[in-house]
């Protein structure tokens, strides 16, 4: 029998970790990751970060498929399993992410996991002296402008705004 993909549960935040301890060890590691929206203290940045968090998958033989020393791998908790039975991922499900990432080896998301918004959800603006402005996302123009749908003197208006400043509502 030939190599086949195993899901491996990792701690926490520790994807990247596991992933570097495995291919220290010589496995073949598969960690599908996509760049995620963090905002915090005021600061929008972009992180690379797992497509699955807390799961890596590993590609092993039958010789290599030693539990205790994958489940002993710093970052790592052990591989999925029911009981005794350690069910392989198929290799179709893992070529299809892999056909998905750019040259980068990232995978690009939709809206809503990458933003916490989509078109046509509320919105709220973060403005000046900390006001906030509710309406309608319309459309994501460019790499950093969102286009808003507000509310104001009981009209519709159409705004560009600041990506970085828009909320979930």
């Amino acid at each position: 029998m030939g190599k086949q993909w195993f899901a491996i549960k990792t701690k926490p935040r520790k994807e990247f970790f596991a992933k570097t301890n495995f291919e220290n060890q010589n496995f073949t590691v598969f960690l599908p990751s996509t760049v995620r929206i963090t905002r915090h203290a005021r600061k929008v940045k972009e992180v690379l970060s797992p497509l699955f968090p807390g799961y890596l998958f590993l590609h092993l033989s039958p010789s290599e498929q030693n539990w205790v020393t994958i489940s002993s791998t710093f970052g790592a908790v052990g591989p999925v399993r029911f009981g005794n039975y350690y069910p392989p991922v198929p290799d179709w499900f893992i070529e299809n992410l892999k056909a998905r990432a750019d040259e980068n080896g990232i995978i690009q998301v939709g809206m809503k996991e990458k933003y916490g918004f989509t078109t046509g959800d509320r919105v709220k603006l973060e403005g000046p002296n900390q006001t906030i402005i509710e309406g309608i996302l319309k459309a994501i123009d460019g790499k950093d402008r969102a286009i808003i749908l507000v509310e104001m003197l009981k009209r519709q208006v159409v705004a560009k705004v600041p990506l970085s400043k828009l909320r979930a509502a």
